[in-house]
Formats: C-alpha cells, structure tokens, sequence
C-alpha cells in the first residue's frame, strides 16, 4: 500500500479530518491532500509528527522503504536531532543571559559602571529566546499552559522584583529568579516531552 493511502486510511480509522491533521503539525489542509493523492511526500519531521500523532511507528506508516528513501530519512532524522539540541541548549541560555543581564541592569546590586555589560546581556537573551521560540512554534503547536509559563516567566524577570512587598533587593530579585526557573524548567519538560514522543514513534 503507498505512503499516501496509508496516511488515508490511518487518519479515516481515527475518525481525523485533514483540517485536524493540519493543525495539529503546522501545515494547510491541501498539503495533506496531496499526500494522500501522492502528488507530495511528508518530510521526516512530518512523518514523525504524523506518526506520533497516528500512534504508530513511522515504519508502520510508511511501510519497507528503498535504500535511497531510508538514507534520506536517516540523514533528516540527524539533523532534526541536531537542531533539538541546539535549540534546547539556546533555550536556555536565553533564559540565563534575560535573567542575568536584568537583574545586573536594574537591581543595584552589582556595579554601575559596566551596566552596557548586562544590557548587552539582556538584548543576546532576548533574541536567542525570540528564535528558540519561533522554532518551537513552527515545530508544534504551542498549548495554552505553555503560553502562560512563558509569559509568567517574563513578567518574573522583568516585573515581578519591583512588585514584591520586600526591603531587600537581593531577596526580591532571589524569589523572582526562583519563578523563572521554575517556568523554564517546565516549558523545557513539554517541549523534550513533545520531541520524545516524536522521537519513539520514529523507533523502527
């Protein structure tokens, strides 16, 4: 059976329209009716998706492949476990390099005199976090849980040190670092629990 009837008959016995299914992994209902049609083929990272979202192994879905396919796969399966990482990592160092460079800037507690340093600092975080975001957008779909942490863990770094009804600088600025570290650590667990997900489905 091909790629395309497979995808079909598959996404028809879970009772999932075309428009779900694009929703789910970022893309127009028309890409999955030419995948159906075989007129396209899914990506890697869209069969993995696809596959996660199915419940079923990648080779499931797309059945015995030719040599030149499974290098393919092989090959795009590399780089997307390459580009996790990086993007993981730059997570991050976003959240380090936003939090660090803010709390320098505004809190007083470390020298004035290299305050251009932590500027510096904040605006590296803010576009390291501006990209990892975008990717992990376009990856998959962002839930409402994750949307709340990340903006809980930005009115954190940035509000929430000036709001607490505490003399101490230090102590404000302490508490604040602990919420931000809570969110980041939980946003990064949904996002390597998405990637895990993905990742077991494509497990031949």
């Amino acid at each position: 059976m091909a790629l395309g009837e497979n995808i079909k008959t598959r996404r028809t016995q879970l009772q999932m329209s075309q428009e779900y299914v694009a929703d789910q992994l970022g893309i127009s209902r028309q890409a999955v009716a030419k995948w159906e049609a075989g007129k396209t083929k899914p990506t890697a990272a869209n069969l993995a998706e696809l596959a996660a979202l199915f419940e079923m192994n990648v080779s499931e879905l797309v059945g015995p492949r030719e040599p030149a396919e499974e290098q393919r796969f092989r090959e795009e399966k590399k780089k997307r476990r390459q580009r996790d990482s990086r993007m993981f990592f730059g997570r991050w160092g976003a959240v380090i390099l936003m939090n660090g460079g803010w709390d320098g800037y505004s809190s007083g507690l470390y020298s004035t005199e290299a305050s251009w340093y932590w500027m510096i600092s904040l605006i590296a975080g803010m576009i390291l976090l501006f990209i990892t975001s975008a990717d992990m957008g376009k990856r998959h779909k962002l839930e409402r849980p994750q949307i709340f942490a990340g903006g809980l863990m930005i009115f954190s770094i940035f509000l929430l040190p000036g709001l607490l009804p505490l003399g101490q600088a230090g102590l404000r600025y302490f508490l604040a670092d602990i919420v931000t570290a809570v969110c980041a650590i939980f946003l990064a667990l949904r996002y390597w629990r998405h990637i895990w997900k993905v990742r077991e489905s494509t497990a031949c």
